[in-house]
């Protein structure tokens, strides 16, 4: 299987980047700068922005699946996760692509309750814009047609596959941290059970 990826450069998508090829997976990845990524066997780099149709076409064109791991940072303008979302499934359906697996978060949409009372503070005051275009991007997911996952992570830390990160949809969670190669590892499974079209996963 080929994946579209973006958001390849940091983050749980850099772990998705440097775990697919021990998987079996091809990879396409989208970077605003190419020279930003380790040359990586089975790793096809295509530089260029998520806001830019004409790149998101040649980075989706001939893989099987889309993987978006999108974040903010200081470079980017406001929104870029919902904006950059809504061209590349705009790609896809032009392109006949049908399944994409989106990094999300807890404590988007109905899981506010899933995540500690302090973590529910920050959404509503610093983290106000993030969590806000991260409803905007499951927003469009739903209403894209296509065979969408939308996971999402409690607490983000670094370390390696532990082994023991837990999954599921049921709400009766509280979040607690999980590793983004943890988060890595579920999204690249995913894509070969298919066990959560349609839903909105959680991994803690």
């Amino acid at each position: 299987m080929r994946i579209a990826l973006f958001g390849s450069t940091r983050g749980v998508g850099r772990q998705i980047l440097e775990r697919a090829g021990d998987l079996g997976f091809g990879v396409r990845a989208l970077a605003r700068n190419a020279q930003a990524l380790p040359e990586i066997p089975g790793v096809e780099v295509v530089e260029g922005n998520v806001l830019d149709p004409g790149a998101v076409f040649r980075a989706v064109n001939g893989c099987d699946a889309v993987v978006i791991a999108l974040g903010n940072t200081k470079n980017n303008p406001d929104f870029v996760v919902s904006s950059g979302t809504e061209i590349v499934l705009q790609v896809m359906k032009k392109l006949g692509v049908q399944r994409v697996i989106a990094i999300t978060s807890l404590g988007v949409g109905d899981s506010q309750d899933c995540v500690p009372g302090f973590f529910r503070l920050l959404m509503k005051t610093v983290l106000k814009k993030t969590m806000l275009d991260k409803e905007k991007q499951e927003a469009l997911l739903r209403q894209s047609g296509l065979d969408w996952t939308a996971i999402r992570p409690a607490g983000l830390i670094d370390g390696d596959v532990s082994g023991h990160a837990r999954t599921g949809t049921s709400l009766d969670i509280v979040a607690g941290r999980v590793s983004r190669a943890d988060v890595a590892q579920f999204v690249l499974t995913e894509l070969r059970a298919n066990e959560y079209i349609g839903q909105t996963p959680w991994i803690t």
